[in-house]
């Protein structure tokens, strides 16, 4: 076995063509999950395998490259963003059904958001998105998948692969005008209504106040790795991205028209 790079460092290895992470209470729900997105015919997600006797979820390796660094050029070329938006959509199309077919108790690692309308990804941006020759071909990491409207997952994507985050922060090397380009982009990909583009400012905002909310709790019960990531500040920059967002809000708009 090796470590995978990225991610949880010393937690997640590759053996062969599986890959071995931690497991948690939602993984059995996950693995119902990845099995129905194979029936439907997505196989760009990994197949599950097992929860091993020691607790460890099994799932497929998914070949491809991803991209831990968001600065990296190849996450804003064209070829990158329609196929990223494409391949969340036709997921977004595979996971219909699930909640209503599944028939057994399901956990999720975050909270489902009204109106249940799909299982969403949860976190669908670059670091969990599997790369060949500068296009998106398969999906990683569904730890975080939850019910959700299909617009919250969106919002989430959009932030992530524009990446809407102040310019001044650490890490951003791209202005506003450059967002707004990669934004567009995505959202004409994905075929966006003119309702969802609408909707999108104010849904980013919400969703990020909700990971805010979410790393908060946890780490308030003792969860090491929220509380890494709080301590680290991760918090804070999300509050200063949703001051942002909201401070763009109309500029967002008109480019997404």
């Amino acid at each position: 076995m090796k470590p995978l790079e990225g991610g949880r460092a010393g937690q997640i290895w590759r053996d062969g063509n599986t890959v071995i992470r931690p497991s948690g209470a939602w993984t059995p729900t996950v693995h119902r999950f990845l099995r129905h997105l194979r029936s439907r015919g997505f196989l760009a997600a990994p197949e599950p395998i097992e929860i091993s006797a020691e607790r460890e979820d099994v799932v497929s390796f998914v070949a491809g490259s991803v991209c831990e660094d968001l600065r990296d050029p190849f996450v804003g070329s064209e070829t990158m963003l329609l196929s990223a938006a494409r391949l969340l959509r036709d997921f977004h199309t595979a996971s219909q059904g699930f909640l209503e077919r599944d028939g057994e108790v399901q956990t999720w690692m975050l909270p489902p958001q009204e109106p249940r309308e799909i299982v969403c990804h949860g976190d669908y941006a670059p670091y969990n998105v599997a790369t060949a020759e500068h296009e998106a071909v398969g999906i990683i990491d569904f730890d975080a998948a939850h019910p959700a409207p299909r617009l919250w997952d969106l919002a989430y994507a959009v932030y992530r692969w524009a990446p809407l985050s102040d310019p001044s922060n650490p890490g951003v090397i791209s202005g506003l005008d450059e967002q707004l380009r990669r934004a567009e982009i995505f959202c004409m990909a994905y075929s966006t209504t003119a309702e969802e583009r609408r909707q999108l400012p104010e849904t980013i905002c919400s969703r990020l106040q909700a990971l805010v909310n979410f790393m908060q709790t946890r780490a308030s019960a003792g969860d090491e790795t929220f509380v890494e990531d709080v301590a680290a500040g991760d918090g804070r920059l999300y509050l200063s991205d949703i001051d942002y967002i909201s401070k763009h809000r109309d500029q967002l708009q008109r480019a997404l028209r």
